[in-house]
C-alpha cells in the first residue's frame, strides 16, 4: 500500500474503520482504498474526472467504481457505517434520537440536467436538502430543482433515513417547513416533526437549527460542491455522500 501523497487520503487507521465494507467483495484491478482516496481527492478540490492526478488508477476506472458503488447503495451502507463509528467513539448511541433536516440552493453548472429558479434566494440551479444528527452527522441527502419547495419534499427525504436510524423521535426544521403535514409525518414514520420559531428581530442561532447550518459550513471546503457540477441529481446526491463520509472520517485519527 503506497503512502499518503495528498491531505485528502485516508490513513491507516481511517481505512481499517471502512475495511470491512468492502471485505469479501470480487477483487479489483485497484485496490478499493486507491479508488476512495481519488474519489476524496476530488470532492476535496473540485478537481474534473479527466484531471485527476496519475497517482491515482485512471479516472474512468474511478468514475465507473463510483456509479457502481452509488447504484448498489455502497456509499450509503458506508456513510451510515463511519457515522455509527463516529457517534460511539463520542460516546453517544450508534443511531440519533433526535435529526434536523435544512436545505441549501446552490447553481449548477453547463453541464445540464435538472434545475429550476429559487425565486427566494434569486439563484437558478439546485437545492440540497440534507438531515442530519445532533452532532452534525449526515443521516440522508435529497437533491431536486430549486423551484421545488422545501416542504413539498420533506417525505422524499425522510423516506431516505428510514431504516437507518432505529431511535429516531424527533425531526427538527425551521419555519420554511411550517405547511409539511406532521400528523403525515408522525403516520409515515412515528417521528415528530417540530418547527423551531424565531422569537425575537435580527440574527441569532436558532436552538437545534445551528447544527445544520455548521454541516453545510463543513462540506462548503469542499470544491466540487461549490456549485451543482453533475449532471443527474442521483450524482449530486453522491458527491454529497462522499464529501460527508471523508468529513466523518476526518474524526478518526
Amino acid at each position: 500500500m503506497r503512502s499518503r501523497r495528498y491531505g485528502s487520503d485516508l490513513t491507516d487507521a481511517q481505512w481499517k474503520a471502512i475495511a470491512p465494507l468492502f471485505a469479501g467483495r470480487r477483487p479489483l484491478k485497484h485496490h478499493p482504498r486507491h479508488v476512495l482516496n481519488a474519489l476524496f481527492y476530488l470532492s476535496k478540490t473540485g478537481t474534473q474526472w479527466r484531471y485527476l492526478p496519475t497517482a491515482f488508477p485512471p479516472w474512468q476506472t474511478v468514475y465507473y467504481h463510483f456509479r457502481r458503488w452509488t447504484d448498489r447503495g455502497l456509499l450509503t451502507r458506508l456513510l451510515h457505517h463511519i457515522r455509527r463509528t463516529v457517534r460511539i467513539r463520542a460516546g453517544r448511541e450508534p443511531d440519533p434520537s433526535a435529526a434536523v433536516i435544512d436545505s441549501q440552493s446552490v447553481k449548477t453548472s453547463h453541464v445540464g440536467g435538472p434545475r429550476g429558479r429559487d425565486g427566494w434566494k434569486r439563484v437558478y440551479g439546485r437545492k440540497r436538502h440534507i438531515l442530519v444528527d445532533t452532532l452534525g452527522l449526515l443521516l440522508a441527502v435529497l437533491v431536486h430543482e430549486a423551484n421545488v419547495q422545501e416542504s413539498q419534499r420533506v417525505p422524499h427525504l425522510l423516506d431516505r433515513a428510514q431504516g437507518w436510524v432505529s431511535r429516531l423521535l424527533v425531526v427538527y426544521a425551521d419555519e420554511g417547513y411550517a405547511p409539511t403535514p406532521k400528523g403525515l409525518v408522525w403516520r409515515l414514520y412515528g417521528w415528530a416533526l417540530t418547527v423551531v420559531r424565531r422569537t425575537g428581530a435580527g440574527f441569532a442561532p436558532l436552538p437545534k437549527r445551528w447544527v445544520v447550518e455548521r454541516t453545510f459550513a463543513w462540506l462548503g471546503g469542499y470544491r466540487r460542491l461549490s456549485k451543482d457540477y453533475e449532471r443527474l441529481p442521483a450524482v449530486s446526491e453522491a458527491m454529497v455522500q462522499v464529501s460527508a463520509v471523508r468529513l466523518m472520517l476526518g474524526r478518526i485519527r
